[in-house]
C-alpha cells in the first residue's frame, strides 16, 4: 500500500493532537507508535566475512576497533566499495583538533534506511549478531522510494562512543525514524581507530597523548555527518528525492555532542585549561534531537568552562536525558542548553540510565518526531503543541522540565497584560492577578475586600498567547492549605503542586519565559519569587521586579527564591 506524506502528517497530527485550549489533559498526550507507517530499505552494505581474520568478528571492524599497527574498519569487508555510500574528505589542518589526522585523509563509509514501497520485495540481508538490514539493495541497485512525496527530508543520524549503525539498539532507532518517512543516514564513525578513551570507556586514566586522541574522535565525528549530507545530495540516485531544505539530526549518547558541534558549539581540546574552538558549522541542518547526550562532565565539560562555547547557538535543539544517568548528566545538558539562542527543550526521564532502554521508546519517538515537525517542517501546529505538552502517556515518567521559543512560533502573537500586586493588612498577604475583571472587583471592593495596590506590577502575555510558558495558579485546598496563592511556570513544579492535596488549581493566569540558569535576557524584566518563611502561620510570596523591594522585604526576614519569570519590558 502506498503511504502519502498527507496521510502520514494526519497520522501524526491525529496522535498529536491536543484537546481544547484551556482543558486540562491537554498538557499529556498518547505516544506515537514506535513504528511509522512506511516499510523500510537501506542501501547497500554487503561485506564478504571470509576477510575477517580467525579470532576476530565483524563487529570489530564496524566499531573501528584499533590494536597496534592495525587499524580495523568496515570499508576493509565491504564486498563492492562503490556501490555503498562512503566519502573520503581531508580533516582541517588544526592539531588542536585534530591531533596527527589534522590534515590527512579521512574515510567514512555510511548506512542509509529510507522509506520505500510495499512493492519492493528485495530480500533482507542478514549479519553475524542477529544483524538485519531490512529490503538492502544490493550491487548497483538504486534506492525504491515512494511516489510522493515528490522529496523526502533528511536526518542526519550519529551513534554512541564505540558503536556502529549495526548496533542492535542503534539499528532499530535508524530504521524507526525511516518507517516515518526520514532518509536516514549514519556514518559509521569508527570512534575507536581514534581514541580508546570516550564517556563509555572502561578506563578512565587520562594522559595527554589519549587526550589529544579523544578530542580528535569529537572533532572529525560533525564533519563526517556533514560529509555525508553532501553524498546524498551529490549522487544521481538520491539527489533529486532529497530535500535539501528539510535536515536535521539526530544523536544518542556522544553523538548527541555530535549534533551540537555540527549546530557550531566550541569544542573543549584544553585538558587542564578548558580552551575551546568551533569544529564546523553545518547551516544545512533547521534542527536536531540528542537523547541521553553526553555534554562533558562537571569538572570536564565538553564546550570549554561552564559550557560557554555552547552561547549563541541558533540551530533548534531538543534533549532527553535520564535522571539516573552518570555518564551524561541532566545539569551538564541543561547549562548548555541554557547558553543557546535557538528554541530549545528538555525532557527528563524519571529512572533512566545511560541506555536505550525499551521502555522509554514511545517516549523518544513521540518527543523528537514533535520536535523534527516543528523546526525541521517548519510546521506552527506542531510549535504549539510543544510549549503545551509536558509529558507522553505511558512508558517511562518523563516530564518537559524546560522549553523556551523565543521566536514565538506558532503561538498566538502576544497579548500583553498587566500583573498587578495587592496588600491584604489584615493578613499581611501579597496577591498577583493578571485578569482585568479580577482586577476591577478589587479595586471596587467588591465580592473579596481588604485588598489595595501596592504599586507594584509587571508586564507579563495573556495565557495562551505570547512566548514561553502558561503559569498555573493555585490556592490552598479548602481546610487544610494555606490561604494564599502561588504561581509557577515550571512543568515540573506544577505537576507537583497539582499533586499535593494541600494546593488546587485554578487557572492557567498568565504567560512568561522561564529564566535561564544565567537569568534574563536584557529583552526582559527578571521576576523574583519570594518566600514569607511562614511568618504568622500561613505560607505567602511575593512576585518582585524592584530590587529594592526585594532588599526591604529579605530584610524583614523574607527568602529569597530565586528568578522565576522573564517578562516584557
Amino acid at each position: 500500500m502506498r503511504f502519502r506524506a498527507s496521510l502520514v502528517l494526519t497520522l501524526l497530527a491525529s496522535r498529536l493532537a491536543l484537546l481544547a485550549p484551556g482543558a486540562a489533559a491537554q498538557s499529556v498526550i498518547p505516544p506515537l507508535p514506535t513504528t511509522g507507517p512506511y516499510p523500510v530499505a537501506c542501501t547497500n552494505i554487503e561485506q564478504d566475512l571470509s576477510r575477517v581474520p580467525e579470532g576476530e568478528s565483524a563487529s570489530l571492524y564496524w566499531r573501528g576497533v584499533a590494536s597496534g599497527d592495525v587499524v580495523r574498519y568496515v570499508d576493509a569487508l565491504l564486498v563492492a566499495p562503490g556501490d555503498a555510500l562512503g566519502s573520503t574528505f581531508a580533516a582541517p589542518g588544526d592539531s588542536d583538533l585534530f591531533d596527527r589526522w589534522a590534515g590527512q585523509p579521512l574515510r567514512y563509509v555510511y548506512l542509509a534506511c529510507y522509506p520505500t514501497t510495499g512493492a519492493n520485495q528485495r530480500a533482507d540481508y542478514a549479519l553475524p549478531g542477529n544483524v538485519v538490514v531490512p529490503r538492502m539493495q544490493r550491487g548497483a541497485e538504486g534506492p525504491i522510494l515512494p511516489a510522493s512525496p515528490a522529496k523526502l527530508p533528511v536526518l542526519l543520524y550519529s551513534h554512541g562512543y564505540g558503536g556502529s549503525p549495526l548496533d542492535d539498539a542503534y539499528l532499530k532507532a535508524l530504521i524507526g525514524f525511516a518507517s516515518w518517512g526520514f532518509v536516514t543516514i549514519a556514518p559509521f564513525h569508527g570512534d575507536l581507530r581514534y581514541s580508546v578513551f570516550g564517556p563509555d570507556a572502561t578506563s578512565r586514566a587520562v594522559s595527554i597523548p589519549v587526550w589529544d586522541e579523544f578530542v580528535a574522535m569529537q572533532a572529525t565525528r560533525p564533519l563526517s555527518m556533514s560529509a555525508g549530507l553532501d553524498q546524498l545530495l551529490a549522487r544521481a540516485d538520491w539527489r533529486d528525492r532529497v530535500d535539501a531544505s528539510r535536515v536535521g539530526a539526530f544523536g544518542i549518547s556522544q553523538g548527541g555532542e555530535t549534533i551540537a558541534l555540527l549546530a557550531g558549539a566550541e569544542l573543549t581540546y584544553g585538558l587542564f585549561s578548558l580552551d575551546r574552538k568551533r569544529v564546523t558549522l553545518d547551516s544545512r541542518v533547521r534542527a536536531g534531537v540528542g537523547y541521553i547526550p553526553y555534554f562533558g562532565l562537571d569538572t570536564l565539560p565538553a564546550f570549554g568552562r561552564d559550557q560557554e562555547g555552547a552561547r549563541g547557538l541558533t540551530m533548534p535543539f531538543f534533549a532527553l536525558s535520564g535522571t539516573d544517568d552518570p555518564i551524561a548528566p541532566q545539569e551538564m545538558v541543561r547549562k548548555a542548553i541554557d547558553r543557546m539562542e535557538g528554541p530549545r527543550g528538555h525532557v527528563l526521564l524519571s529512572g533512566q540510565g545511560h541506555d536505550l532502554d525499551p521502555a522509554s521508546t514511545a517516549d523518544i519517538v513521540t518527543w523528537s518526531l514533535g520536535f523534527l515537525a516543528a523546526w525541521v517542517n517548519d510546521d506552527a501546529s506542531a510549535k504549539t503543541r510543544l510549549v503545551q505538552v509536558e509529558r507522553v502517556e505511558g512508558g517511562l515518567d518523563d516530564r518537559k522540565e524546560f522549553y523556551v521559543d523565543p521566536t514565538g512560533g506558532g503561538t498566538t502573537p502576544g497579548e500583553i497584560v498587566a500583573t498587578i500586586e495587592y496588600y491584604n493588612a489584615s493578613l499581611d498577604h501579597y496577591f498577583i492577578t493578571a485578569f482585568a475583571e479580577e482586577a476591577a472587583d478589587l479595586d471596587a471592593g467588591g465580592q473579596v475586600q481588604g485588598w489595595t495596590r501596592t504599586g507594584h506590577a509587571f508586564k507579563s502575555w495573556k495565557a495562551g498567547t505570547g512566548p514561553g510558558n502558561d503559569a498555573c495558579r493555585f490556592f490552598g485546598a479548602e481546610g487544610r492549605g494555606p490561604n494564599s496563592h502561588f504561581y509557577t511556570i515550571s512543568a515540573s513544579e506544577c505537576e507537583k503542586v497539582k499533586a499535593n492535596p494541600d494546593w488546587t488549581f485554578e487557572a492557567l493566569a498568565f504567560r512568561t519565559v522561564e529564566p535561564l540558569s544565567a537569568g534574563c535576557t536584557d529583552e526582559h524584566q527578571t521576576v523574583t519569587r519570594l518566600y514569607n518563611n511562614g511568618m504568622g502561620g500561613e505560607a505567602n510570596h511575593r512576585y518582585l521586579t524592584d530590587p529594592q523591594e526585594v532588599e526591604r522585604m529579605v530584610a524583614r526576614g523574607w527568602l529569597i527564591e530565586g528568578p522565576v519569570f522573564c517578562v516584557p519590558r
